[in-house]
């Protein structure tokens, strides 16, 4: 008779044991398989995804330089510096020579003075310029500077009236690109004044125009004067002014609704609508970074250190700015599509194969590709919803006819649904990251709730 009793109906036996461990430790291998598989085929989905990447910088590239091809005809963007009087002077110094003999040399030197009033009004009408498929924004402006310099302070300067020439003072404005001047003309000290292209090695700036200004004798300086510029002048991107004297008000306007105010300070007004926009600073020279008054063998004003405010053309929507910035959130896409797919095929016990996966990222890559290609030709908004359609139908026939009918239908409306939220992140700016976070959030807690009941441990057993 033996000793061992007999195991009761909930005893666990070997077999029943073993059954549980291969449950365990097959089943859940089976599931780390299939999590490593599904991460790496999204690392894979990088390499096309970064072949899109760099046709859109290429294609930038080419617009980019298409747009200094036609900048370069139709002129650059412009930078007006001053006004600035120009006085020249004569210096007198003994000199020993060779032989030791005393001898006099006489220097001409140059007095340079700011006004002390300036009053700057600049419109510009913008125009777009193609060449093949590309266009840029440029402009045409009239501005028109005045105001009144005073008695220029040659004393402060340590300068006497008797070395002062005063015939030979002259008026000059500085330009980025006098090559796109169309029409200049100058009215100073009551009468029209010749202006004369380039500046001379003296001047403060380094391109501009000049004007041959003489003065009737010392009387004239201390009186001073009025001045009004009159200019007409093409240029692209930007146009902006470096204001010199006691006082600047500068006020630009243009029928152009999309400004980017660079510079500081901010315009002390603005206003922005439909119609375009319209700007004014008030500068006081402690402010510009240069003095009223300087001998130019002392001092020269450097561009980058002088104060420069102006409004710069925006074109939102730019094509390759937005694709590109659409395509660094590729890869959430592919995840998202690929999740939707494991986690479905997870739910019905459908195993997708590596090729499938692989075709469907194939087409989400050559979606933005697609995305590109229309937008050249044609609106962006057209063009994303043109493309979204056409990469939601195939992914969603694809999975459908390969994998199963209701995996196509889920997987075409998670897509679908990506493809609407990600543009609607793109015409963020201040909440994209805000809104793009609570995307994924929503998306993380949605495969938490889909997987809850999942049994991780049974993948890979067959369906009893």
């Amino acid at each position: 008779m033996s000793d061992l009793a007999d195991p009761g109906p909930n005893t666990p036996t070997i077999q029943s044991l073993a059954r549980d461990a291969r449950r365990r430790f097959g089943g859940g291998w089976e599931a780390g398989k299939r999590v490593a598989f599904f991460g790496l085929l999204v690392l894979i989905m990088l390499v096309p995804l970064g072949m899109v990447a760099g046709v859109i910088e290429e294609r930038a590239a080419t617009k980019a330089q298409v747009v200094e091809e036609i900048g370069a005809q139709w002129g650059p963007a412009q930078v007006i510096s001053g006004p600035a009087l120009v006085v020249p002077y004569e210096l007198s110094r003994v000199q020993v020579s060779a032989d030791g003999q005393p001898r006099n040399i006489t220097e001409t030197r140059y007095a340079v003075f700011t006004p002390e009033e300036l009053h700057i009004n600049a419109r510009s009408g913008v125009q777009k310029r193609y060449k093949s498929i590309y266009e840029m924004l440029v402009y045409g402006a009239e501005i028109g500077i005045s105001g009144r310099f005073g008695a220029p302070n040659f004393a402060a300067l340590g300068v006497t009236p008797s070395q002062i020439n005063w015939g030979a003072a002259s008026l000059v404005l500085g330009l980025s690109g006098v090559r796109a001047v169309n029409a200049a003309s100058l009215e100073a000290a009551g009468s029209a004044r010749q202006i004369e292209a380039g500046v001379l090695p003296y001047h403060p700036f380094e391109n501009g125009i000049r004007a041959t200004l003489p003065l009737d004798g010392p009387g004239a300086g201390p009186r001073g004067f009025d001045f009004d510029f009159k200019l007409a002048l093409n240029g692209r991107d930007l146009l902006s002014f470096q204001p010199l004297g006691r006082q600047s008000e500068i006020t630009i306007a243009s029928d152009w609704p999309h400004p980017n105010f660079t510079g500081s300070p901010l315009p002390a007004r603005r206003e922005i609508g439909a119609e375009g926009f319209s700007a004014s600073w008030s500068i006081s020279h402690i402010a510009t970074g240069s003095p009223l008054s300087w001998l130019t063998h002392e001092y020269k004003p450097e561009p980058d250190r002088v104060t420069t405010v102006g409004a710069a053309l925006v074109e939102p929507g730019d094509v390759h700015q937005q694709t590109n910035r659409i395509v660094k959130y590729g890869i959430l896409v592919i995840g998202l599509t690929f999740g939707t797919m494991f986690v479905v095929g997870a739910l019905k016990h459908d195993r997708v194969h590596l090729v499938q996966y692989l075709l469907i990222g194939a087409s989400i890559s050559l979606f933005y590709l697609l995305l590109l290609s229309l937008a050249e030709q044609m609106d962006f908004g057209l063009s994303y919803l043109i493309a979204s359609l056409v990469d939601i139908a195939i992914v969603a026939w694809y999975a459908g006819a390969t994998i199963r009918r209701l995996m196509g239908w889920i997987t075409g409306a998670i897509l679908a649904l990506v493809h609407a939220y990600m543009y609607v992140l793109l015409q963020m700016e201040s909440y994209a990251l805000l809104s793009g976070t609570i995307g994924l959030l929503v998306a993380l807690v949605s495969v938490m709730i889909a997987t809850r009941k999942i049994d991780w441990f049974a993948l890979g057993e067959p369906r009893g």
